[in-house]
Parts: C-alpha cells; sequence; structure tokens
C-alpha cells in the first residue's frame, strides 16, 4: 500500500533514474556527432566532452534548478515584514505538517497561481501570483498552501525541477543536432559511408523522437 514514505522514496529513486539516462542520452548524442559530422574516430573525443556538459548540467539542476525556475518566472523573493499575513500561513501550516519553512516568492501577476520548487524541504521556495493571495480568502489561501507543501513533503519538487531543466537541455541538443544534420559538414561521408547512413537513419529517429520523450516525462 502507498504512503507519503514510499511516495518518497520513488521519487528520489527517479530523480536517481532521470539523471543517469539524462547522461546516457547526451553521451550518445556527443558521440553520434563525433562520428558522423567531425569525423571517424572522434565519437569517443565527444564522448568525454558531452559527458563533461551532461555533468555540469546536471549538476546545475540538481542545485540551482529553483534558482533557475524562479529566474525564469521573475519571481522576487518577499521578506516577513513585507507580507507578515502571508508569510504567517505559511509558517503555521509548515508547523502543523513537520517540515521547515520554505521561502517565500511572488510573481507581480493578476493570474491565480502557484508553485513548489527546490531539491529538498530545507532548500525549498512556494511562489505565489500576487492574484492568488490578493483574491482568495484565508482559508482558500490555506489550501494553496498545504497543496504545495506537499509537493515539498513529497520530494516531487526537487524530481520535477530536475527534470524541467533536464528536458530542456535534451531539446535543444535535439534542436542542435538538426541544425548540424542539415546544414553541417559530414555530407560527403553520409554518403560514401554504409555506417553514415546508419547513423543519420538513428538520428533523425532520435530527433523525432526526443520532443515527444521530454514531453512523455514531463
Amino acid at each position: 500500500m502507498a504512503s507519503i514514505y514510499s511516495n518518497i522514496d520513488r521519487n528520489k529513486n527517479e530523480t536517481i533514474l532521470i539523471i543517469t539516462l539524462f547522461i546516457s542520452v547526451v553521451g550518445f548524442i556527443g558521440w553520434f556527432v563525433g562520428e558522423l559530422f567531425v569525423g571517424e574516430g572522434y565519437g569517443l573525443s565527444m564522448l568525454g566532452f558531452a559527458l563533461i556538459v551532461a555533468g555540469i548540467s546536471s549538476y546545475l539542476s540538481y542545485y540551482y534548478s529553483d534558482k533557475i525556475v524562479l529566474s525564469l518566472s521573475r519571481a522576487r523573493e518577499v521578506s516577513k515584514t513585507e507580507n507578515a499575513y502571508l508569510y504567517n500561513l505559511v509558517e503555521n501550516l509548515c508547523i502543523g505538517a513537520g517540515l521547515p519553512a520554505p521561502r517565500i516568492y511572488l510573481i507581480d501577476d493578476t493570474a491565480l497561481n502557484a508553485f513548489a520548487t527546490g531539491r529538498d524541504p530545507r532548500h525549498a521556495a512556494i511562489c505565489f501570483t500576487s492574484g492568488i493571495v490578493d483574491t482568495l480568502d484565508k482559508l482558500e489561501l490555506e489550501g494553496v498552501i498545504a497543496h504545495e507543501l506537499s509537493h515539498v513533503g513529497n520530494f516531487d519538487i526537487r524530481l520535477m525541477s530536475i527534470v524541467s531543466i533536464l528536458v530542456g537541455t535534451v531539446t535543444l541538443l535535439a534542436d542542435w543536432f538538426t541544425r548540424g544534420m542539415f546544414y553541417g559538414g559530414g555530407r560527403k561521408r553520409r554518403e560514401s559511408s554504409e555506417l553514415g547512413g546508419l547513423l543519420l537513419i538513428f538520428g533523425i529517429i532520435l530527433v523525432i523522437l526526443s520532443p515527444i520523450i521530454a514531453t512523455l516525462i514531463k
């Protein structure tokens, strides 16, 4: 029977799996691009470079995914003196849930929305739009906060933050490969090499499937 503890363990395991798959996919793309576009024997060199890029991206997504997401959302951190009402609601619910109080951010937007991010409960943040804070009454806003705190406690925030950053990286790599395939060098090699032809077919399939796989992961 599923419980909060089994959900936490599952999310932690899925985080490790996602990072492992990401590094593997990026490594393969690096080898593939090296063999097809740079020249025979360059696959291993590009593989090493790709693994370095994948390692850096994984490190940044693990430790800085919350800052990246909040920056892209144009969110600003608010202090307790600036919005004591919202801070008190969050802190009271954190006490009840046995969670450390997260950092609180606001987005100047009339839309009713909120989300949580961070790598674990001690490094979490909850972001609200000004619209949801101004529109909902105390009980409704507590419901929203409790919902976001459930994501914090279950470690959903780590998994989704990392997935968002890594999937974006894979999409960029797929776009880079597509441009290289049509505009880059290596055409002569593709025409003269049976291996190049097979790699080209496999690469096209990878390019087509990458956005679909990214959507399914999200």
